[in-house]
């Protein structure tokens, strides 16, 4: 459950500060639950779909349910069990709607394990015999990450994991045997899988810096974070002149997103986007590149960057982002696109049952819905080096240090208490996307603040602090809270995103689920 992370962040920064000191840009276009079936090529349009963070484990892994693998699902509950079939699901649909196109921006597998590589090159050459092209980019989960296991009741073992040289083996028919370039320093490459249409696909991941307990590191950690080596942007950009000077449509693929999806993103959530990515995004749109496709957060959102306020196709760049197939609400895309490129209908579909689940969605709501505790618990474990930082200053506060509780899972505990409530909902209505169009979000952003001042409260009766210290902590919180989080949670619960602060005319908010995108040529 790693974009629950986000808002954890969010209540841990306002108390640790506080301890220390619309433009529409899209128009509708259809029901996101119609079934296209498209048995005939429409001579006016190309079709494409994409499908992102399909994260398959292939069933060998799971030995034996137990404690490791509960455990395991507790932090990021997803699909996992049903990973195989989901994407045996999607082939099939994909087969009746008969693309001239498919996309699926990273994290293919549960965690890089050569054997659910193997499986997804398996399932996918389904689409490849029947003549469909299918173009895959690597995600942060994917190469040689520690984290692979085989699961066996108490206990895990590791899988092996997959090299660089082996995933672009693996995925040769998938994009590298297309590319007519490719980056040599990294796994990135460009294609042109329909005439006119030019895709560069990038590698943004960071697994040159995971750490391995078998090669005498502390710990196995897989790095979420992503950027794009500096080499990799001048290849890139040098490529989007080269095809845009032949009047070819310049489209961006990668994993971490390029644009943020809220205000603060960046700052709250950085793992999930480009390092860099104001001057990324800008010199992108210097080269005429006006449109990304990403994955990672498994958020189902279109986000445009802005940097002047008429809104030309040349000053902007948009970023559709794309669910997890297997994570609530299980979103996928269709795409109508104009022969020339420039016009594109994004709607969105969702996985809601397969012969072993009738119903896939409900499942994965309250597998989220349910597991807010240990998402807590996973950041809680991770940052507890830089929270127990904060315990030396609570003296000087007046506060005893125990304030700040002595083990990761009692404050997840706290946390769970006062704010899961709120943390559960705002994630689940981020996921699905336009939430502004959702009732639910009305009051949530008053009540987590609400609660938040009521948790500092209670703790510090509990503990015996005196209504002096009590309330200076409450102002500390309160102005911490109004810089530094409600800005950055009122854009994300009404889906508005303020790219220049200067210029307020600069915000917009787009269909996240069916819109009609417009790109210059």
């Amino acid at each position: 459950m790693k974009k629950i992370t986000n808002l954890l962040s969010m209540a841990l920064l306002a108390l640790s500060m506080s301890l220390t000191g619309c433009d529409k840009d899209a128009v509708v276009n259809g029901d996101p639950n119609d079934d296209i079936k498209i048995t005939e090529k429409d001579p006016n349009y190309k079709s494409i779909i994409v499908m992102s963070d399909i994260h398959v484990m292939a069933p060998q892994l799971l030995e034996g349910r137990g404690t490791a693998y509960d455990n395991y699902l507790s932090q990021d509950p997803k699909l996992l069990e049903y990973s195989g079939e989901v994407l045996e699901y999607l082939v099939g649909k994909t087969l009746q709607h008969n693309p001239d196109l498919v996309i699926i921006p990273g994290d293919l597998t549960k965690d890089g394990e050569l054997v659910s590589h193997q499986l997804v090159v398996s399932i996918l050459g389904k689409l490849r015999n029947a003549g469909i092209p299918v173009i895959v980019v690597p995600g942060n989960h994917d190469i040689d990450n520690p984290e692979g296991y085989y699961f066996n009741g108490d206990n895990t073992r590791p899988a092996d994991r997959t090299s660089p040289e082996q995933f672009k083996a693996l995925y040769a028919d998938f994009g590298y045997n297309q590319a007519y370039a490719k980056d040599t320093a990294s796994l990135s490459f460009v294609c042109e899988p329909l005439k006119g249409l030019v895709l560069l696909c990038i590698d943004t991941n960071k697994y040159e810096d995971n750490l391995y307990l078998d090669k005498g590191d502390k710990k196995n950690y897989n790095q979420t974070s992503g950027r794009i080596r500096q080499a990799t942007l001048t290849w890139l950009l040098d490529e989007a002149d080269k095809a845009r000077a032949e009047g070819k449509q310049v489209v961006l693929v990668q994993h971490h997103n390029v644009v943020q999806h809220y205000d603060a993103q960046g700052t709250l959530q950085s793992d999930y986007i480009v390092a860099d990515y104001e001057d990324v995004s800008k010199q992108m749109m210097q080269h005429g590149i006006h449109m990304a496709f990403t994955g990672h957060t498994h958020l189902q959102d279109i986000a445009q960057y802005r940097t002047i306020a008429d809104n030309t196709q040349l000053d902007s760049l948009i970023d559709v982002a794309t669910g997890s197939v297997i994570s609530y609400p299980n979103p996928w895309r269709t795409i109508k696109v104009s022969n020339d490129f420039t016009e594109w209908q994004i709607n969105t579909e969702y996985v809601t049952s397969i012969p072993s689940l009738s119903d896939v969605k409900s499942t994965c709501h309250k597998r989220l819905s349910e597991n807010i505790t240990g998402g807590i618990i996973w950041h809680l474990r991770d940052a507890w080096d830089n929270i127990n930082s904060y315990r030396y200053m609570l003296t000087l506060f007046g506060l005893p240090e125990e304030f700040l509780p002595e083990k990761p899972e009692e404050l997840a505990e706290i946390l769970t208490q006062y704010l899961g409530d709120q943390f559960s909902s705002i994630y689940i209505i981020h996921n699905e996307g336009n939430e502004w169009m959702n009732p639910e979000t009305a009051g949530l952003e008053d009540q987590l603040k609400s609660n938040m001042e009521k948790m500092l409260r209670d703790r510090a009766t509990t503990l015996g602090v005196d209504e002096m210290r009590t309330g200076l902590l409450i102002r500390s919180f309160n102005t911490i809270y109004e810089m530094k989080i409600e800005p950055g949670l009122k854009s994300m619960l009404t889906d508005v995103n303020q790219y220049n602060d200067s210029d307020k005319s600069l915000e917009s908010r787009t269909d996240d689920l069916n819109a009609v995108l417009y790109l210059g040529r």
